[in-house]
């Protein structure tokens, strides 16, 4: 069974060769990994469209970016607490800071 056709606004008929020097083509071969996309495509795409293309997030990096606010939370009220005199369970809390740090650190390390 053949593949369907594609239209004639779909086909890519014209063949446009571009030199890149090593620099240019290792930037390129970068993003086009962040992104999941061919070389070829990262450049199309990013020469027609008028948003950046953003770089896929690995579940990984989701959870940590999760974790790191968590701790930033926790940071904040801390200081807060601090800053208003109320020193009460602030050993508690660096506590809680220290574990989330150990599990951000036992993250990274995998």
């Amino acid at each position: 069974m053949a593949r369907p056709k594609k239209e004639i606004e779909e086909l890519r008929i014209y063949q446009f060769t571009v030199r890149l020097n090593q620099a240019e083509f290792s930037t390129a071969k970068y993003y086009s990994g962040l992104t999941n996309l061919s070389i070829s495509h990262w450049i199309r795409k990013s020469a027609f469209s008028k948003k950046p293309i953003k770089p896929k997030i690995t579940p990984i990096a989701k959870e940590t970016y999760t974790q790191l606010v968590k701790l930033g939370t926790n940071i904040n009220q801390i200081a807060l607490k601090l800053n208003t005199g109320k020193y009460t369970k602030i050993y508690r809390d660096l506590l809680d800071v220290k574990t989330l740090l150990t599990e951000i650190s036992k993250n990274l390390s995998k």
